[in-house]
């Protein structure tokens, strides 16, 4: 294999170990997924929205962590295969630490998620030896990830929530650290069809889960005309979602504004968790075993998640379809809002299944308008 960096490779696309890395990930997300499958009472489990938002973003940042260093300095070399195996092998470990108790592993979890980011901060030291052209930002960008996790590990001082706060401070320092100080890092350029193809690539798979949580759902009650239509309902949701969600792709990967892909990346965290949110959603719908205010409060989440991770990297990338883009979002949530005034689970469902039509329809008359054609 040619040591030469795959992002400088023409037409480059995902490696089989890419994908291999995607997978392992779904994997630790859905067992963070599975603390909304239950209610109690018709209510979910104490604590579980603030549990939620730690490890999810915990897992995410890692997977950017890796997915931005392999868009640059990949060579797909067998060092750099045995190195993400053994990261892969870190994310199992912290998905064998996730449960709904706030306190319980909670030393280990954050122990191990700061030893899955010094691994990455080594991915970018060892690529600093031998990419001399690179060297200034590998280091430099290397350092700022040591810094970020020193400063999560510094969370087991303090008790929660303070400790909650110290560990996000880490990661917060990660993610805007880099955007404020871009110029002195000398970074360098992304290759922005594959980036955009890895966001792709980990939304598919995640969509694929909650196909697998439909599916469950379905198992867990009894046959009849009622649960076939909600699930069908359920399934038609995540279609629309698929399609509103990869509709305009391309143009991300066009566009020349962010270069450095940071909308991109970010925006990306509340479309996932959205996947997530909506998934669990659809289940209830189905097993009925949520109270109507719980289940409202996880619906209007999961719109908003999914439409600000959906819109925002658009939003920067895309000047001409802003106006489109607040147009069809306020009318889609004026849909929204007006279903959640309704009385049952699945007239709620419904409601949503028509505002997700009605920003299909929007978004291709916006397309027809802009560009003259449609995308699909």
């Amino acid at each position: 294999m040619s040591k030469q960096f795959l992002y400088n490779t023409e037409g480059r696309h995902a490696t089989w170990l890419e994908l291999f890395f995607d997978l392992i990930f779904v994997v630790a997300l859905g067992q963070v997924t599975h603390f909304f499958s239950h209610a109690h009472d018709g209510h979910l489990f104490d604590g579980v929205w603030s549990r939620f938002l730690l490890i999810f973003i915990a897992l995410w940042w890692i997977w950017v962590g890796h997915t931005v260093y392999s868009n640059r300095f990949d060579t797909d070399a067998r060092k750099h295969r045995v190195a993400t195996l053994a990261l892969m092998f870190i994310v199992i470990l912290i998905s064998g630490t996730v449960d709904i108790e706030m306190g319980k592993n909670n030393a280990l979890f954050v122990g191990l998620y700061v030893v899955a980011r010094l691994m990455i901060a080594g991915f970018y030291f060892t690529s600093a030896s031998s990419a001399k052209e690179k060297e200034v930002f590998a280091g430099k960008k290397g350092l700022l990830i040591i810094i970020g996790a020193l400063i999560s590990l510094s969370s087991l001082l303090f008790t929660s929530p303070y400790s909650v706060v110290v560990f996000f401070a880490g990661i917060l320092f990660d993610m805007v650290v880099p955007f404020l100080v871009r110029s002195k890092l000398n970074f360098c350029p992304i290759d922005r069809e594959h980036l955009v193809e890895r966001a792709g690539l980990l939304a598919i798979i995640l969509l694929g889960e909650s196909v697998i949580s439909l599916s469950q759902g379905i198992n867990d009650v009894a046959w009849d005309t009622t649960t076939i239509i909600t699930a069908s309902l359920g399934f038609f949701l995540i279609c629309m979602i698929w399609w509103i969600y990869f509709d305009s792709f391309p143009l991300l990967i066009h566009s020349k504004r962010d270069p450095n892909g940071f909308a991109i990346l970010y925006s990306q965290l509340f479309t996932y968790m959205a996947f997530a949110i909506l998934a669990n959603m659809i289940r209830h719908t189905i097993l009925m075993d949520l109270d109507i205010t719980a289940f409202r409060f996880m619906a209007i989440a999961g719109m908003v998640s999914f439409y600000i991770g959906k819109q925002v990297a658009y939003f920067v990338n895309i000047p001409e379809y802003r106006y489109a883009i607040i147009r069809n979002t306020v009318i889609t949530f004026a849909i929204v809002g007006a279903s959640l005034l309704l009385s049952t689970p699945r007239d709620i469902l419904i409601g949503m299944c028509v505002s997700m039509m009605a920003y299909i329809v929007l978004n291709w008359q916006s397309q027809i308008k802009l560009y003259g054609k449609v995308s699909m």
